[in-house]
């Protein structure tokens, strides 16, 4: 099914971190398997990150919510090369090398002001997409839900 204006289903999740991870068992997001898409993997420790890239040329915009129970720093950057320092084309191996010098959005989340913080929207600026999310709280995130939606119009 193509995405539409207003996307409404899984399938345009490009990227979440969800802690606690829900069961497999259960359906979630209409997802068969949402293990499949968490890319969380254990709580995110004081100044720590997690980084996930993403081929931005298939959409125009991203957006989404954002909910832990520590402040967080969000920040979507872009990247317009085709090869990495070395002359090679961009594989899922060097995606990381590029120059992600075109900063769309960082995003400071505070748990105490979630409606005001909580969400987000980019529109593109490259090709190639570095999203991360940054733990700047006291303490490791005990809860964490970060969705990366993305649609073509």
């Amino acid at each position: 099914m193509p995405f539409t204006h207003y996307p409404k289903l899984a399938a345009n999740i490009i990227a979440a971190w969800v802690q606690p991870a829900p069961s497999d068992k259960d359906p979630f997001l209409n997802l068969p398997r949402f293990s499949d898409l968490n890319r969380f993997d254990k709580p995110l420790e004081p100044g720590q990150g997690v980084v996930a890239y993403q081929d931005g040329q298939n959409f125009t915009r991203f957006y989404g919510t954002i909910a832990s129970d520590q402040p967080l720093e969000v920040t979507f950057c872009f990247s317009n090369e085709e090869t990495d320092p070395e002359g090679c084309w961009v594989t899922d191996d060097n995606v990381h090398r590029l120059h992600y010098d075109g900063e769309a959005l960082r995003q400071l989340y505070f748990p105490d002001k979630q409606g005001a913080s909580g969400k987000y929207f980019v529109m593109i600026y490259g090709r190639w997409l570095r999203i991360e999310v940054k733990n700047v709280g006291a303490a490791p995130t005990k809860m964490l839900r970060v969705f990366v939606r993305a649609s073509v119009f």
